[in-house]
């Protein structure tokens, strides 16, 4: 390590007087963590970058997979205190749910680390996360069911919006390594997470009768012939490709094998390899499928009748049944884009940057003609990323009842925010 580092190093120790050693180190851990996802965070890396010895990090934390329990464990508490603090605050439970999201987005707060591969933890630890999450949600229904009580908070379900919150509160602290540029991005997201919360989207509420909807079948790609060698290869890539991001999805990236996901599609790694050359050929594949269902749904919005309102929230209604049903399977930005090699991580980051400016382009018309409100286009956009791509972390896709339910759901969320008409 450089002299400049061992002096930066020395001043994040000494300067934060109120933060313990371990308190920093689960700091540079969880920074990594949500960086590089867990394969490529290694205990020596976040010792060196707090100038520790290997004696000081292993007297914290036994091993990585400790490591990552104690960062998950961590998170789990802030957002309880968070939620804690919230429901001490004055006024509505919709005024609670706001000082929630507020406060656990807060930019100046120290990064904790994404739940996102809970996966990975041994069964003790993992039912431990499992357990602290499950509570987090269950306050969080608390809070709005008393807000429908008390008739702040329109009629909903509220065990399907919690997890629309957990989501948005995961995503937006990860989205500027995603899409780059604009420092304020977190704080921007936040608000405008807050005013679509409380309003939607829709300009004029009580003139919106029935919320417009696209059929799922745009989605589909047209079926190859399995008589044409080229079709058939191209339809077996696209099942791997779905399955692996399914699997990504639900357990996390490093979590997950490609033994495990060639069993899953009825092949071995050696076939895996045969379409793709490693691990991350594959996640990388994956990310760029995942933008590719997302052009279509674009398109299905461009050709969808309306005025611009119906447009976007039919076609924020097809991103989340995109991501709720199995057949579709797109990975899910989440943690870990800094482990992707530097030709594909530049390549994937332009993908996320271009679709995440690409939706609220298509929103605009709605603004113009004046069927949507005025808002932080791009800082909603980043939001609502938020609720529909954590959808896979806690439900599997399977019952079409229920993703017509979440997607029912997500889109009052859209079209109303929370506010009680």
């Amino acid at each position: 390590m450089s002299q400049a580092r061992r002096k930066t190093a020395k001043v994040k120790l000494a300067s934060v007087a109120k933060r313990s050693r371990r308190d920093l180190l689960l700091d540079e851990a969880a920074r990594q963590l949500n960086a590089k996802g867990i394969s490529q965070t290694a205990l020596l890396d976040v010792a060196a970058a707090l100038g520790l010895s290997r004696a000081a990090v292993y007297y914290y934390a036994d091993d990585r997979q400790d490591l990552v329990f104690q960062c998950y464990r961590r998170s789990c508490e802030a957002l309880a205190r968070d939620l804690a603090a919230a429901s001490q605050a004055p006024g509505s439970s919709l005024d609670r749910i706001e000082a929630f999201v507020t406060r656990s987005l807060d930019p100046d707060r120290v990064e904790e680390a994404v739940l996102s591969e809970v996966a990975y933890l041994a069964e003790e630890q993992r039912a431990t996360i499992d357990a602290l999450i499950a509570g987090l949600l269950a306050q969080l229904r608390e809070l709005i069911d008393a807000g429908q009580r008390d008739g702040g908070i329109r009629s909903c379900d509220s065990r399907i919006v919690a997890h629309a919150l957990f989501g948005m509160v995961s995503w937006i602290p990860l989205a500027p390594r995603w899409l780059g540029g604009d420092s304020d991005l977190r704080a921007r997201s936040t608000v405008a997470a807050v005013d679509l919360l409380r309003h939607g989207m829709a300009a004029r509420p009580g003139a919106v009768a029935d919320l417009p909807r696209i059929d799922v079948t745009e989605l589909r790609a047209p079926r190859g012939s399995m008589f044409s060698r080229e079709e058939a290869a191209a339809m077996k890539t696209e099942e791997l490709l779905r399955t692996a991001s399914r699997l990504f999805n639900r357990k996390g990236i490093d979590t997950t094998s490609l033994d495990e996901i060639g069993a899953a599609v009825g092949a071995t790694k050696g076939v895996v390899y045969h379409y793709l050359s490693d691990k991350p050929d594959l996640v990388a594949h994956c990310y760029r499928r995942a933008f590719a269902l997302g052009d279509r749904v674009l398109h299905a919005m461009a050709q969808h009748q309306g005025n611009g309102f119906a447009r976007a929230a039919a076609g924020f209604r097809l991103l989340v049944e995109m991501n709720a049903r199995a057949e579709f399977s797109p990975l899910a930005p989440l943690a870990g884009v800094d482990a992707l090699q530097p030709a594909a991580r530049k390549e994937i980051v332009q993908l996320a940057r271009r679709s995440e400016q690409a939706f609220p382009a298509a929103v605009e018309a709605g603004i113009a003609d004046g069927s949507i409100r005025k808002v932080d286009l791009i800082g909603t956009a980043v939001a609502l990323a938020g609720t529909f791509g954590w959808i896979p972390k806690w439900f599997d896709g399977e019952d079409d009842a229920q993703v017509e339910r979440i997607a029912d759901e997500f889109q009052g969320l859209y079209a109303f925010g929370l506010t009680a008409k």
